[in-house]
Parts: structure tokens; C-alpha cells; sequence
């Protein structure tokens, strides 16, 4: 893996650990935003996006998709596929950045 996909797939990763938990730990809150960490590449990103446990959990369920606040897209690695007034949901292009989102995702 080239070392920018590598870096940005590592830092994606992370941020999905982290809203998994986040996820796990407001289940119950339907309809209800929480609060979840971009899920960008940058190596600092402090953002938040404003997201129903439903709405995450049908995101995730493609190993290849990632919620991101609107700038953060990284247009040669991934493609919008929804966007709200909330945040965007971006999906990995083919190829090394398809294949590494779903390596390093905890549920495939």
C-alpha cells in the first residue's frame, strides 16, 4: 500500500473505532443525534458530525463508506455518496482505496 493511502486508511480506521463505540454506547437514542468524530483521513481532524445511531449503522453496514463533515472530502480516493445538511458520505473509489477500507474495518 503507497504510504498516503496506507496513512489515510490507518487514520480512517481509528476514527471508525472510536464511533463504533460511541455508537455501542447510544442505542437505544432513536431519533436522536450523538455526537461522532469525522471520519476523514486528516492526521488532525477535530470535527464532529451530528448523526443518528440508525443513520451510522446504515452507513456502516458498506465497509467502504465513511461519514465526513462537507470540506473533508478527499476527491482522488473517494466519491460522495449522500450528502445532508448534516455531513457527507463518502465512498472509497476502487482499486487500494477500496481495498484497504475494507482490510482495516473491525466488522469484515
Amino acid at each position: 500500500m503507497a504510504n498516503r493511502e496506507e496513512r489515510l486508511a490507518r487514520n480512517e480506521a481509528a476514527a471508525r473505532d472510536i464511533n463504533e463505540r460511541l455508537e455501542e454506547a447510544h442505542p437505544t437514542e432513536s431519533g436522536r443525534y450523538i455526537r461522532m468524530i469525522c471520519e476523514c483521513g486528516r492526521d488532525v481532524c477535530d470535527r464532529v458530525v451530528a448523526i443518528t445511531p440508525q443513520e451510522y449503522e446504515e452507513i456502516r453496514s458498506d465497509p467502504i463508506q465513511f461519514v465526513v463533515v462537507h470540506d473533508h472530502v478527499i476527491g482522488d480516493v473517494e466519491r460522495v455518496v449522500l450528502e445532508t445538511d448534516r455531513f457527507a458520505v463518502v465512498a472509497k473509489r476502487e482499486g487500494m482505496p477500496a481495498e484497504a477500507a475494507v482490510q482495516e474495518d473491525p466488522l469484515s
